[in-house]
């Protein structure tokens, strides 16, 4: 019985380090989420900043009543803020590097969307 639960010990161990030195666990945390990695790049560089934890009032990853509320307004004027900048936020929230498609794609990933 003893053995048998040394075993089992070294086994989850051996788990569980394979699982923290896998490529796609640390280079690709959002992979899963069906986002491209570079733009999701893009996003840990620029909009995590403020909408992780909301500084500056900007609306949660997640927060479905704070996206909603955004996202009546209309793709065109949630974008129009994006590239222009609204409230605290700067133009192009911090991202000089990105495209339309990738501020689409990071609202929707924020908003939940995906």
């Amino acid at each position: 019985m003893q053995h048998t639960a040394k075993t089992l010990l070294i086994l989850s161990l051996l788990l569980v380090a394979n699982a923290c030195s896998s490529p796609q666990a640390t280079s690709q945390p959002f992979a899963s989420s069906g986002i491209d990695p570079a733009v999701m790049a893009k996003w840990s560089r620029s909009c995590a900043l403020c909408h992780v934890d909301g500084v500056a009032d900007a609306p949660r990853v997640g927060d479905p009543t704070e996206w909603r509320r955004r996202l009546a307004k209309g793709e065109d004027a949630v974008l129009r803020n994006v590239i222009e900048g609204v409230n605290a936020m700067p133009p192009l929230g911090y991202c000089m590097a990105c495209e339309r498609d990738d501020f689409r794609a990071m609202i929707a990933f924020m908003a939940g969307a995906n």
